[in-house]
């Protein structure tokens, strides 16, 4: 199992600026990067402040220079709001870019109000995925795009800019849709599933139903790859885990409503944390592992051996946490509690986990 760091740059803390977490997203990738992570995951969301990053491609160029050998990625790139022939142009630049080191995560995309300001209907969410991830396939593997489908037409485009190799990076889907799962399979990517606040019980029953689909696809689910998104923070201190908590449980719950069909009331920008409780979840810091090292191993080793991803995305900067204890959090991770999951994690040549 490979190790990734997931960052969504959110602000939903008054006291905190759009520079400040710019700045710790960059410290905290570099020091990933220190470590022997994989790959960095950069989310991008539109119209919220769930994440300040409205284009995953654009940071993760920036992160580029302050990185020698760590992977980039979006996380994920929702395809049925791009222009497909700008899409596929970015991608292979940033492909020549990144020097071979970009990945792509790719999905349908998941808040409401960001499908009802571009104007898509859900129902057609997959299909229009589908027909733009073949639109990036064609026209990063061949280096020009024609292409006609139900809701994407492309006339015949040649490319002046082409990834190296010209091939797809390694490619991750973060949908649940049989037939996103079905062309997973076809083309031998990743899924790629968030753990979730409900739980262990709730991610085994999540990762079972990827497992089927795959199965239905044609692939063999004893040797599924899987992506896993984990929450972590490591502190020995019992008033700021308290915090941590707090945050975490404002984010699921933040995350939950943006995630269904619900107004915001007169606004749907997150200016103040949203009170009430958390369906589904009595874990006080909303089903995210948080406390000292040896706890942090302890469970994600259950985890590890119970859900068996092939790579595990922790995300350890969240609104509300200040810089200095996100880069406490995620040294200690590196230092005390990567060493102690053994065998079970593959680091980069060169990591420095001393």
């Amino acid at each position: 199992m490979k190790i990734g760091l997931f960052t969504m740059m959110g602000l939903h803390d008054h006291n905190t600026s759009p520079p400040a977490v710019l700045k710790t997203t960059i410290d905290s990738v570099r020091m990933a990067d220190d470590f022997g992570f994989d790959i960095a995951w950069f989310a991008e969301h539109q119209f919220t402040n769930h994440s300040i990053c409205p284009s995953s491609l654009m940071m993760l160029a920036r992160c580029i220079s302050e990185t020698r050998q760590i992977r980039l990625g979006p996380a994920i790139l929702a395809l049925p709001f791009h222009n497909p022939l700008r899409l596929v142009q970015e991608v292979a630049f940033a492909e020549l870019l990144a020097g071979g080191r970009l990945v792509l995560g790719l999905g349908s995309g998941c808040q409401y109000q960001e499908f009802r300001r571009f104007g898509i209907r859900v129902a057609d969410t997959a299909r229009i995925t589908i027909e733009m991830w073949d639109v990036l396939e064609q026209g990063l593997s061949t280096g020009y795009v024609e292409y006609e489908g139900q809701f994407v037409r492309v006339p015949h485009t040649p490319l002046a800019i082409r990834p190296i190799g010209l091939s797809l990076p390694d490619v991750f889907i973060a949908s649940s849709h049989p037939d996103m799962i079905a062309q997973a399979v076809l083309r031998g990517c990743t899924p790629f599933m968030s753990f979730g606040h409900q739980g262990l019980k709730r991610a085994v029953v999540f990762r079972d139903a990827l497992a089927e689909r795959w199965q239905a696809g044609g692939g063999l689910t004893a040797t599924m790859p899987l992506a896993l998104q984990r929450n972590v923070f490591v502190t020995d201190d019992t008033s700021e885990a308290r915090h941590v908590a707090a945050c975490l449980r404002n984010l699921a719950r933040t995350g939950t409503d943006l995630n269904g069909d619900v107004p915001f009331g007169s606004h749907e920008i997150l200016r103040s944390w949203r009170s009430g409780e958390l369906p589904g979840c009595d874990d006080p810091s909303g089903g995210a592992i948080v406390g000292a090292p040896a706890y942090c191993v302890e469970r994600l080793q259950l985890e590890i051996e119970v859900l068996r991803p092939t790579h595990l995305a922790c995300t350890m900067n969240f609104a509300g946490i200040g810089r200095q204890q996100t880069l406490a959090s995620l040294e200690r991770f590196g230092c005390e509690v990567i060493p102690q999951l053994g065998a079970s994690v593959t680091l980069c040549e060169g990591a420095c986990i001393d």
